[in-house]
């Protein structure tokens, strides 16, 4: 697999995945999973014809959805439940239409809205261009690098971009110039919360995005007594750091953003031989992504005669480097799977760019244009991000339930579904142990510090695939294990 498509694996210190989440996991875990087969072909997938739900059966269900879920009901202070059967039938209602804060079950929406607008197939590109083509191994002006929102780009990619050039037999450049206006807005959608600002979950969004914008501190234990061994990638003059670690007995290092951007503090120790990456947020990406790209250059031996600046590409604009990013189907899998806050956050602008700006506000606006024309219920929603980390969101069960029972009911084929983490198998459903639904589960959990959800897809012995959407604010330990238990009896 290409390093675009690997993605970046969260550190031993992220927190990505909230504290409720993890004490969640070890309570969910079973004895053991299966090994990681291989991602499933972007295809579309039809649900298999099944008999009607009888009204004993839907009596005999709801009971005992309502007995698996009335742990959670009792310890959380709110929650919107929904099923729905194959043929669009509302099996269970749970205060469905009530609007509750989702968290990255909300990426379902994301996920949805963005593969309705843009082909599975669709491809971000990333170029290097040049005003004019280079003559004698010069450019003579600046090489623009220019972004369309591809959230996989790495800077491996970027260095590999470089030393085609150098093949190419380019050999100086007046200067680099960076176009970052594929997206707009700020870098930090200004309704997270600032305490997490030195978290990689919480990482800028820009039309030109390197590494998810977070960087690599990869910390060595030395010798006893030694300073560790600090290494940064990319390393760039872009970014720099006070501070030391030793080399001890304890491991307690920290490295934390400062009030300046892109410097960090260090502090702390690492026993001997222990090696540990920490992914931190870098900001005001488009100069930073100058400053990378050049000292690439300069490390391929292309001359630089001047530091980068942000400017527009001109128009006919000789492309030099063309980097496909891997097939949006892919992308949105990685996100989901992975509760991928990055990725969704980069998608909503693009939807953004769709219709009238590539901001947050017109990408939401697209969302909901997409629901109506689909018509999903939306009541009470109120979104203000992509990815479901902001504390105010609110999205009702039977929102997400819908939105679910829409691309099963595509006759093309669900699109959603094999992309959709499996239970036991992939990212955040590594945790849940189904016993009476195992391997016929496929959602999208989320987590924040009071909040647990699930919603996907259960393919039932007797009823063929259904949908299901549960969503519990307060409680989360609660809650997920009550939301096991009605997953399993529908998988009866």
């Amino acid at each position: 697999m290409s390093n675009s498509a690997s993605f970046k694996r969260n550190s031993k210190r992220s927190r990505a995945l909230s504290r409720a989440f993890l004490i969640a996991a070890a309570l969910l875990a079973g004895c053991g999973h299966a090994a990681e087969r291989p991602p499933p072909a972007v295809q579309s997938a039809h649900p298999r014809p099944a008999p009607a739900w009888g009204e004993a059966s839907k009596r005999e269900l709801r009971a005992a959805i309502a007995q698996a879920l009335a742990p959670a009901r009792v310890r959380s202070y709110d929650w919107s439940c929904a099923i729905v059967a194959q043929d669009g039938t509302l099996l269970y209602d749970d205060r469905s239409a009530h609007a509750v804060v989702p968290a990255s079950a909300q990426k379902l929406i994301v996920a949805a809205s963005v593969l309705a607008q843009l082909a599975p197939q669709y491809r971000f590109h990333t170029l290097l261009v040049s005003a004019q083509a280079p003559r004698s191994g010069t450019i003579a002006g600046d090489m623009w690098l220019v972004g369309s929102g591809d959230p996989s780009l790495r800077s491996d990619d970027l260095r590999r971009g470089v030393l085609r050039l150098r093949l190419a037999g380019i050999s100086r450049i007046t200067g680099v110039a960076v176009d970052g206006s594929a997206l707009a807005g700020p870098e930090l959608n200004p309704y997270w919360n600032a305490a997490d600002a030195n978290e990689d979950f919480m990482a800028p969004t820009s039309g030109v995005s390197i590494d998810e914008d977070t960087v690599e501190f990869r910390i060595a234990g030395a010798s006893l007594g030694q300073p560790a061994n600090v290494r940064i990638k990319p390393q760039s003059g872009a970014v720099s750091y006070y501070g030391a670690i030793e080399t001890g007995y304890a491991d307690d290092v920290i490295v934390a953003a400062t009030g300046t951007p892109n410097i960090f503090r260090l502090n702390g120790t690492i026993p001997p031989s222990v090696r540990e990456i920490f992914y931190l947020p870098v900001h005001n990406i488009p100069h930073y992504a100058g400053v990378v790209l050049s000292g690439f250059l300069r490390e391929a031996g292309i001359a630089v005669a001047r530091g980068p600046r942000i400017a527009r590409v001109p128009r006919n604009a000789a492309i030099l480097w063309d980097h496909p990013s891997p097939a949006l189907a892919q992308l949105v899998r990685h996100m989901l799977i992975f509760s991928d806050n990055h990725f969704a956050e980069q998608f909503l602008r693009v939807l953004g760019s769709l219709h009238g700006r590539a901001d947050d506000a017109h990408g939401l606006a697209a969302e909901r244009r997409i629901l109506r024309e689909q018509h999903i219920p939306v009541p009470g929603l109120h979104v203000v991000d992509g990815s479901g980390l902001a504390e105010s969101n609110r999205v009702a069960a039977i929102t997400l339930a819908r939105v679910l029972a829409h691309a099963d009911a595509d006759p093309r084929g669900n699109f959603l579904y094999p992309l959709l983490a499996r239970d036991g198998l992939d990212g955040t459903l590594k945790w849940y142990h189904f016993a009476q639904a195992r391997g016929r589960v496929r959602a999208k959990s989320g987590h924040l510090a009071q909040v647990s959800s699930l919603a996907g897809y259960v393919e039932t012995r007797h009823h063929g695939r259904i949908v299901f959407a549960f969503l519990f604010n307060g409680s989360p330990e609660t809650a997920d294990r009550a939301i096991v238990a009605a997953v399993n009896r529908l998988g009866l």
